[in-house]
């Protein structure tokens, strides 16, 4: 951003704020008598449960209806609360089991609230194996989402997301966590809900919903490993020493976008390692040769390096050796690269590697918060069908880049993180 230009948004920044606050509690007051209507809901058989969290109005996306067959074809009872209007409800009874609609105020957290105290009402919290929670912030795949709600619900962990976030301080992702019997039975976690208070303000509904979920949750684990989340980042490293694909896959398809300040993984960071941790060592024994000089121009940039191979070409070239085991550079990949996995949220830090790895969901938000480019969306592209990437391309590009399109009080907003 130029100077002009910051000091234009910073002198909104208090503006921004009180009108976000406002903007919030005016919702708060105008849906005040309103209530939550049940427009469909069929008996409870004691089934695992999808409560939904939509956003959808007039019809269902295309991706949200893929969800819903593959939750029914897995047996899945599916609770879905909705804070928009269908134009026609009655055509979701076949995907929908219980079809609530609400007020359009307190985010996806006011729509968890509400379908976890039906539940809660109900009774069924008592024979409920798993709550899957989910919401429609990510689009959803085709291919992989069977399996993906299988693994949600059959891990035996007490708490499973599907990714974690370490911006801040660890915690799940909220918009997919499944919770089992005896957390839906805890009085903690009923507690939680009851007392949740609806905010429109995201910085609110993050502190007071995700953060403060998980740290309900973990208050009611019976032990800190039944927390985790199934796409976590000890699975990708794991997966990394394993996978000499994965390795490859994860050097060609490092996040491209720079806009967001999450460091990326790179490997310029892995090249200035091999320099500090082996030329310079070797240069104390070897003198006048070829070893002692370090490369500074017309080296190869990095986006030539596609692979494990073509690292260890170009690093044995700079080295004057060919002693390098293919083994020991995957290892200074998987540090590098494990590390940039496991910095902010890991499903906008690394979408395409996720996708690679089995997550069938993408952030719609990814272009918006400047994580994801064009050159990421197409990444994404070629792991899937056509049809459902240029679904994919079309949502996620009706959102750009906030920092670019936004002007004013709601720019300064936006880099608050009000928005």
């Amino acid at each position: 951003m130029k100077i002009l230009d910051r000091l234009v948004t910073a002198s909104f920044l208090p503006l921004a704020s009180i009108i976000v606050t406002a903007q919030s509690e005016r919702k708060r007051y105008a849906t005040r008598s309103l209530k939550p209507r049940i427009l469909c809901e069929k008996a409870y058989d004691g089934r695992n449960v999808l409560l939904l969290a939509l956003y959808e109005k007039g019809s269902l996306r295309p991706d949200v209806q893929r969800l819903l067959q593959a939750a029914q074809a897995e047996g899945f009872y599916v609770l879905a609360v909705n804070t928009m209007r269908l134009a026609d409800p009655s055509a979701v009874e076949g995907l929908i089991d219980c079809y609530i609609e609400r007020p359009n105020f307190g985010r996806d957290f006011a729509s968890y609230r509400d379908g976890f105290l039906h539940l809660f009402a109900r009774g069924w919290a008592e024979t409920c194996p798993n709550v899957l929670m989910l919401n429609d912030s990510v689009f959803f795949t085709r291919e992989r989402l069977p399996k993906f709600l299988r693994d949600m619900v059959s891990s035996g962990k007490e708490v499973l997301g599907s990714t974690e976030n370490y911006d801040e301080e660890h915690h799940l992702g909220s918009f997919c966590i499944t919770m089992a019997n005896p957390i839906l039975r805890n009085p903690k976690f009923q507690q939680y809900w009851k007392d949740y208070r609806l905010s429109d303000r995201r910085p609110t509904v993050i502190k007071r919903g995700e953060m403060r979920l998980s740290k309900t949750l973990k208050a009611c684990v019976s032990s800190p490993d039944q927390f985790t989340s199934l796409y976590s980042g000890e699975r990708y490293i794991s997966a990394l020493r394993a996978n000499p694909e994965l390795v490859d896959f994860s050097i060609a398809n490092v996040r491209a976008s720079d806009i967001n300040p999450w460091p990326r993984a790179s490997l310029k960071n892995v090249i200035e390692k091999f320099r500090t941790r082996y030329l310079v060592n070797r240069s104390d024994q070897v003198h006048g040769s070829k070893q002692n000089t370090i490369m500074t121009s017309g080296e190869p940039h990095e986006d030539y390096i596609r692979s494990v191979e073509d690292l260890a070409k170009y690093l044995s070239d700079i080295g004057n050796t060919d002693a390098l085991r293919a083994e020991d550079i995957a290892v200074m990949v998987a540090d590098e690269f494990g590390d940039g996995f496991l910095t902010g949220s890991h499903i906008h830090q690394n979408p395409t590697i996720l996708l690679k790895m089995g997550l069938p969901i993408i952030k719609n938000d990814g272009v918006y918060r400047g994580l994801l480019n064009v050159e990421d969306l197409l990444r994404l592209s070629d792991l899937m069908d056509a049809d459902e990437s240029e679904e994919m391309r079309k949502l996620l590009l009706s959102r750009p880049y906030g920092g670019h399109h936004l002007v004013g009080w709601q720019l300064a907003a936006f880099h608050l993180g009000l928005l």
